[in-house]
């Protein structure tokens, strides 16, 4: 049964209906996710050249597309936190984040590699991402704790 609006103590909201916060952060898990996949086609998936650099073959990656890339993974994390505001999603948020960037990854990694080495940058993709980006969204949440969109303050 819905609360009165007069019986609402001073300076809160009539209760409604809540938004099912469960619903909101798995769809930003499964956005996270897919805008991760998507980074590394953007950044990353284009690129399978080796460069020779002081007769070393090096690559396939150059240093500024693992940063970009990087950067704009952990930056849709960062907004998917703020947009769901609940400490609890930080776990399930950096591992969506994690298996979409890695998911991809894998797929190209394993069909262009005969030593199967491939599954220990799997291995340090998984746990190192997670770490980091689990890291990055509990410093998110804890900063962003308490703040809604709206005031407070009675009015």
């Amino acid at each position: 049964m819905p609360a009165d609006d007069a019986t609402a103590p001073a300076g809160t909201a009539p209760a409604g209906p809540r938004p099912r916060r469960g619903a909101r952060t798995a769809a930003a898990a499964v956005c996270l996710a897919l805008v991760s996949a998507a980074m590394w086609f953007a950044w990353l998936g284009w690129d399978d050249e080796y460069h020779l650099v002081d007769g070393v073959a090096q690559g396939p990656y150059r240093t500024w597309q693992v940063v970009g890339c990087g950067l704009c993974v952990a930056a849709a994390g960062v907004v998917a936190q703020v947009l769901v505001r609940v400490p609890w999603a930080v776990p399930l948020l950096a591992a969506a984040a994690v298996v979409g960037f890695a998911v991809p990854w894998s797929v190209h990694a394993a069909s262009t590699d005969d030593s199967g080495l491939w599954v220990v940058g799997l291995l340090f993709l998984l746990v190192g991402g997670g770490t980091g980006l689990t890291m990055l969204l509990g410093i998110t949440a804890l900063a962003t704790r308490g703040r809604s969109g709206r005031s407070s303050s009675p009015a």
